[in-house]
């Protein structure tokens, strides 16, 4: 009988990118892949997104999103990223994440910041 160790930190965010449909990558620390915008004015662009993950992911969710090109983000917290000039850093951690601790999860909150950029857009 063959066990299977579960997948911690960037492994397990890896697999759980790959398992629903992304392609992502290795690059400087972070996990990048691109992410068709789902909501708000951008819908349906293709964007770049890279996370960072702690060793105890799903416990720790990854960090708040490294976003390229740079869009601003409606509710502010946006700071230089460890990726480049042409990336943003959104610090906007995971909501909810106590209840969601997976890739899907960590997808919808994604979905809910490019959504709100819809606000800046109507204002």
């Amino acid at each position: 009988m063959t066990t299977t160790e579960p997948l911690w930190g960037p492994a397990a965010l890896l697999a759980g990118l790959q398992a629903t449909g992304y392609t992502p990558q290795q690059q400087n620390g972070f996990i990048v892949f691109d992410y068709t915008v789902e909501a708000g004015p951008y819908t349906g662009q293709t964007v770049k997104i890279g996370v960072q993950t702690a060793a105890d992911f799903p416990t720790t969710p990854p960090s708040g999103p490294h976003v390229s090109p740079r869009l601003g983000h409606p509710h502010g917290a946006v700071h230089p990223s460890g990726l480049g000039t042409e990336w943003e850093y959104w610090s906007r951690p995971a909501a909810n994440w106590a209840a969601d601790r997976s890739v899907p999860g960590y997808l919808r909150h994604l979905r809910t910041l490019f959504a709100q950029l819809d606000e800046r857009a109507a204002a």
